[in-house]
């Protein structure tokens, strides 16, 4: 197979066949997102904690009634394929059977045309492998990996692989890989090592993950395992004193291996034989670890401290431009034209979280240095919002405090959106973009990966806790908000007024065996609140099996239509992706630095969901 290009031919996006220009297809799709009532609220104005605890409930006020008469009549798989699986345009035959000798019925056409109108503004997610050939990692660099790490560090090395050699010939030097937020490194090692001989800067915040990634590079054989010479015989006496172990002097009169590995240096070498005493093979691929938090896109001074050119000058990158929110919060633009003699890079990141996405994207446009970015994002409920007030997904940001009046207006400028188009797209709400927690925190769901047993295990889940929600309002363990409007995103009942989330967490697999386990397991966690606690303990001593048999007889009917509008919030989600996804490339495209971006797809979705990479080439100085 001759060597293809590592961008995809045709759209910089990846649209379906009907859509003549990418700007025709940004243009319906915000226009979409900022008008349908119905994508408004299954996409950021409901929650599923709510879905109980509403005069009428969720499921009546949201969904048009021709819609709940249907949904009656088929089962909830039924319904998943209809979203997610069903032709369209073959439904000149009865759609399905309600039971034996029972009429048949098509879907309402309202609904048709709501499912047809979601898939066509979802960006397309075909997967296709770079290449034929892609290399299989050997095990001692696939060490550590699940099945879905390895097919991601797989087709992602490929993919960088081939584009680094693209980007190195376009501007006629060596192009070195940056991996932003690199964690235990498993990115940088495969491109590290044969066949890709990359020379790798990992930057990770996480102390523990830099000394475990440096561990494995042993094991990959990036790097020597270290050897502590030791004065055995003086070692020996000490112990013989009975002086305990002592720590041994640096003289050296015997060598002997350590029996744990030490960390490496910061820089190491690639060699994939250790064998010769010469040491390492420096044609190889390295690797050099950076231990930094990172706040924004500036990577100069992380990169190259304390260089700085000949001339002392303080010129401007003309070619970079500064991020200025509606607040007229500024992002800097760099100091300092950089001597051309530093190397160019390439950041690539491998499902950064939230706005450490964003950082990615715009170290492009701050650092004159890097001449390219390869991006996948992931944690879409983790970014900041620049266009309003900012939402946490952590509680206790949450809570009912003066302070939070001056910082949730203070609009974030690393937040979403990126762009100027969803900045400045007037719409009949008002003017920008805007996602709340809620709509992003769906944005990161599979529905599509969905099966029959783990779908219903999914949906009962969230049955209880909803469930649970109105157990806890009836008895006073929880509040529900007077005014809805007041909250950025999430439930309208909490531990106050305000909306503050109870935050059950995680439970024993055991709690979902049925109503009771899970009300026993749930209000033993939450007794153990140092705040909530006891009132809560206190409600628990009067809660019998009986009154919980009792709340799920009486709102059992409702895990049905939970499941339903769970499945249209999930389906409909994945408009809100294509929104984040194609705000990133909006702002590539947008910089006056960059000729070239493109969205690609470089995972099978289902072995990784979260498969869009955005890709962004800055122009030859």
């Amino acid at each position: 197979m001759p060597a293809a290009s590592a961008r995809p031919a045709g759209h910089g996006l990846p649209l379906l066949p009907e859509w003549s220009s990418e700007d025709e297809y940004v243009k319906s799709l915000l226009t979409f997102a900022t008008s349908s009532d119905l994508f408004r609220n299954l996409c950021g104005g409901v929650h599923i904690l709510d879905f109980l605890t509403r005069e009428p409930d969720l499921y009546t006020t949201v969904l048009p009634k021709e819609w709940r008469d249907w949904f009656d009549l088929v089962s909830v798989d039924d319904v998943l394929d209809l979203l997610l699986r069903r032709d369209l345009t073959r439904l000149e035959n009865p759609y399905t059977t309600v039971g034996e000798g029972s009429p048949t019925t098509n879907p309402p056409d309202s609904l048709l045309e709501y499912v047809r109108s979601v898939r066509r503004h979802c960006l397309r997610r075909n997967f296709t492998p770079v290449s034929d050939n892609v290399p299989e990692m050997p095990t001692h660099v696939s060490v550590g990996m699940k099945v879905k790490k390895a097919h991601e560090v797989t087709n992602l090395a490929a993919y960088v692989d081939r584009l680094s050699t693209e980007v190195s010939e376009r501007f006629h030097e060596p192009i070195s890989v940056v991996d932003f937020g690199s964690g235990q490194n498993y990115l940088g090692r495969t491109l590290a090592s044969p066949p890709y001989n990359k020379h790798v800067i990992a930057i990770e915040r996480r102390h523990h993950n830099i000394a475990g990634a440096r561990n494995m590079d042993i094991h990959a054989k990036l790097a020597k395992k270290e050897k502590i010479m030791r004065n055995k015989k003086e070692w020996k006496r000490q112990l013989a004193l009975g002086n305990g172990i002592p720590t041994p002097p640096p003289e050296e009169t015997e060598a002997e291996p350590a029996s744990v590995p030490v960390p490496v240096p910061d820089a190491v070498l690639a060699d994939s034989d250790f064998s010769s005493e010469e040491g390492f093979n420096h044609n190889r691929g390295s690797m050099t670890y950076i231990e930094h938090d990172i706040q924004d896109g500036r990577l100069e001074d992380i990169l190259y401290p304390g260089d700085v050119d000949d001339e002392g000058e303080q010129e401007e990158c003309q070619s970079c431009v500064g991020i200025t929110s509606s607040k007229d919060t500024t992002i800097p633009k760099p100091d300092q034209a950089i001597d051309s003699r530093r190397a160019k890079s390439m950041v690539v990141s491998l499902h950064s979280c939230g706005n450490l996405s964003h950082h990615g994207i715009r170290s492009l446009v701050l650092n004159p240095s890097v001449c390219a970015v390869a991006i996948i994002g992931c944690c879409y409920n983790l970014l900041t919002e620049r266009l309003g007030p900012a939402t946490y997904k952590l509680p206790q940001l949450r809570p009912n405090h003066p302070r939070l009046e001056a910082t949730g207006s203070a609009y974030d400028p690393h937040g979403f959106p990126m762009s100027k188009a969803l900045e400045e797209f007037e719409h009949e709400c008002g003017r920008g973009m805007k996602l709340n927690i809620t709509a992003r925190m769906m944005a990161v769901q599979a529905p599509y990966n969905w099966g029959p047993d783990d779908s219903e295990a999914f949906f009962r889940r969230h049955f209880y806790r909803a469930l649970l929600q109105r157990m806890l309002l009836d008895l006073g363990v929880v509040k529900q908000c007077p005014d809805p409007g007041r909250l950025a995103g999430g439930s309208i009942t909490g531990k106050d007024t305000s909306g503050t989330p109870l935050i059950v967490g995680s439970l024993r697999k055991s709690c979902f065996t049925s109503f009771k386990a899970y009300c026993h397991g749930a209000l033993a966690k939450l007794g153990n609140d140092p705040v909530e606690g006891p009132v809560i303990t206190e409600v628990a001593k009067g809660l019998t099996d009986d009154m919980i048999d009792d709340y799920e007889a009486r709102w059992g009917y409702a895990k049905k239509n939970l499941a339903i509008i769970w499945s249209l919030m999930a389906f409909s989600a994945a408009v809100v992706e294509s929104i984040i996804v194609t705000d990133r490339w909006l702002y590539l495209r947008e910089q006056a630095c960059v000729e070239d971006c493109w969205v690609d797809i470089v995972f099978d979705y289902k072995h990784s969901p979260r498969n869009f990479i955005v890709v962004g080439i800055k122009k030859q100085e």
